[in-house]
């Protein structure tokens, strides 16, 4: 089996690795939101548990735990390396010019195109303290987990072997397919 999986090419071994990590970093949190809106909703206890498995997740992919035959190359694909305070302020610039940008590109695409109307959950019959909890751990796991799956084990592979260019263009084209279940997501949206 593993010389099976050394013959594939990097760039499908990359992708189906990627996926694997992003399915198991927000399944959990998937499930336990949808059950914690249904019972017992006053009280937001789907968050301590996917704060722990989150906390476990990140260590894991960046190397620890078992097997630790494989614990340098879960370190490497993760590619969660510290910055300098330079590189922090240059990021957080370039995201939020990236944030206007986005911000902007969506005005002009809601008056070219008309979306679907999108079934979003009624906000108003839970408790506010819930609904902040539930949307700041949604925003945690999406960005701990999409950053690892997508940038990391997904990217870093392909980038090492075939470039930045190609490595940028596959991941992208995938990252944003991945996000056509939400019903708002078309082709026209994709740039």
């Amino acid at each position: 089996m593993f010389s099976f999986w050394q013959r594939l090419p990097v760039i499908v071994r990359a992708i189906l690795t990627g996926s694997v990590v992003a399915t198991a970093g927000t399944t959990p949190w998937a499930i336990l939101v949808s059950a914690n809106s249904k019972h017992w909703s006053a009280v937001p206890w789907a968050v301590p548990p996917t704060a722990l498995y989150l906390w476990l997740f990140w260590r894991y992919v960046r190397g620890a735990g078992w097997p630790r035959s494989t614990a340098e190359a879960r370190r490497t694909n993760c590619r969660a390396n510290r910055l300098s305070e330079d590189v922090w302020g240059m990021a957080l610039f370039a995201g939020a010019l990236g944030l206007v940008a986005v911000v902007l590109f969506q005005g002009v695409m809601n008056r070219l195109v008309t979306l679907p109307q999108q079934q979003n959950l009624d906000v108003s019959q839970y408790p506010l303290v819930t609904v902040v909890l539930w949307v700041l751990m949604s925003f945690v796991v999406a960005g701990v987990v999409e950053e690892a799956s997508f940038r990391g084990y997904m990217q870093g592979p392909i980038e090492r072997q075939h470039g930045p260019v190609i490595a940028i263009l596959v991941t992208g084209s995938l990252f944003g397919s991945a996000h056509f279940t939400h019903p708002e997501v078309t082709l026209i949206l994709m740039p």
